[in-house]
Order: structure tokens, then C-alpha cells, then sequence
């Protein structure tokens, strides 16, 4: 890598900007952005790449309780109406589910899908994110559990989650209902699991 590209990229790791809600300054890579169009209505700019002058909020609480004076501080009382915030949040639930259905279709060749499949990978020395229905039956979180607990006193690295239901995994994999899935664990795969969470999150918000 060039000395500039090097320099180039240690300046955007470290570029912050202020939450919207709480005020504190956070790297850009911990907030989205949001963008107001013509007509005052507030969007999320999860990619970060819509054109325009953005704010931004931090992911998680401040998001699920961002209020609609924050956004017409934001853009100078450019906001219309009311409601906006409650609009917002239901733009970015919607975004979170696009972003995760997408991802999940891009990789669906390399996701083990149901027990005996997530079993049978769970000795497959690669580092693995399993994926629990919250509808999932007792007896199968229990196996699941155990199994991660083995792996990992095997010194293999193993992240376990609760997200959904098994409708809503289905839903990502066209298929009727999924209750377990793993895939492999890496940095786009937490980053899917994290917009999952925050979609989740924002569903409780309404």
C-alpha cells in the first residue's frame, strides 16, 4: 500500500460526526445517516451514499428513540410535519430488511439450514455464526447450545444468536419456516446479524 493510500484510509477510519439525539461525536462507521428530500421527509442513508447534506444518529437507542425535534434541529426546520421520526423508524425497519434478505440470498449456497445440517458443520474447523429461531422448540436450543459450548472448548470459534422467528428466517431463504442456520462467521456476517437486531429492535419500538 502507498504511504498516501495508507494516510487516506486511516483518515476515513478515524472521520466522526455528531449523533443527532445524543450529541456525542462517534465514528461514522457506529451511525447512519439520514437525508431530507425536497419535500421534508427524512430517509435512511444506511450505505452511506445518497447525495445531499446528512445527519446522523447512532445505530440502536438512539435511533429507537429519536424524536422529531431532533430532525428539524438537524435540518433547520426543513422537516414537514409531524411524525417524522416514527416515519424514519419504520424507512429504516424496512431498510434493515431488505439489507438482511439480500445478504442471506447472496451467501445461501454456504448456509446450513436445520439441525442435522448445523450439526454436522459444527466439527468443520471454520469459524461459524448460528442463527436461532426465538420460536425454535427447547429441546433444539438446548442441542444447539451444547454443541456451540463444545466447539468452543475446542478452541473453534462459535457465535450463537437469537433473532425472529422461524417464519421470518424462512422468509430470507424462501422457504415455509427455518428455526436454525449457520453460516461463516465473519465481519459482512455480524454486520447482517447486527441489522437484524436493530430491525427487531425497531419492530418493538411501534
Amino acid at each position: 500500500m502507498q504511504p498516501e493510500r495508507r494516510a487516506a484510509g486511516l483518515t476515513e477510519l478515524a472521520v466522526q460526526r455528531r449523533c443527532v439525539s445524543c450529541r456525542q461525536s462517534r465514528s461514522k462507521s457506529d451511525m447512519m445517516r439520514l437525508v431530507c428530500d425536497e419535500e421534508g421527509s427524512v430517509w435512511p442513508d444506511v450505505l452511506q451514499k445518497a447525495p445531499g447534506r446528512g445527519a446522523y444518529v447512532c445505530w440502536g437507542k438512539c435511533l429507537n428513540h429519536l424524536q422529531d425535534r431532533h430532525l428539524r434541529m438537524a435540518w433547520k426546520g426543513r422537516t414537514s410535519g409531524v411524525d417524522q421520526a416514527d416515519a424514519l423508524r419504520r424507512r429504516s425497519a424496512v431498510a434493515f430488511l431488505r439489507l438482511c434478505r439480500q445478504y442471506v440470498r447472496r451467501v445461501r449456497r454456504s448456509v446450513n439450514i436445520g439441525r442435522d445440517a448445523v450439526m454436522h458443520r459444527m466439527w468443520i474447523h471454520t469459524p461459524m455464526l448460528i442463527v436461532l429461531a426465538m420460536d425454535a422448540g427447547e429441546a433444539l436450543k438446548r442441542q444447539i447450545r451444547q454443541a456451540c459450548t463444545k466447539r468452543e472448548g475446542a478452541g473453534l470459534k462459535t457465535a450463537c444468536s437469537s433473532f425472529g422467528n422461524s417464519a421470518l428466517l424462512g422468509e430470507f431463504l424462501e422457504r415455509e419456516k427455518v428455526s436454525v442456520l449457520a453460516i461463516d462467521d465473519t465481519p459482512v456476517s455480524e454486520k447482517w446479524l447486527q441489522y437484524c437486531i436493530w430491525y427487531e429492535q425497531l419492530l418493538k419500538t411501534e
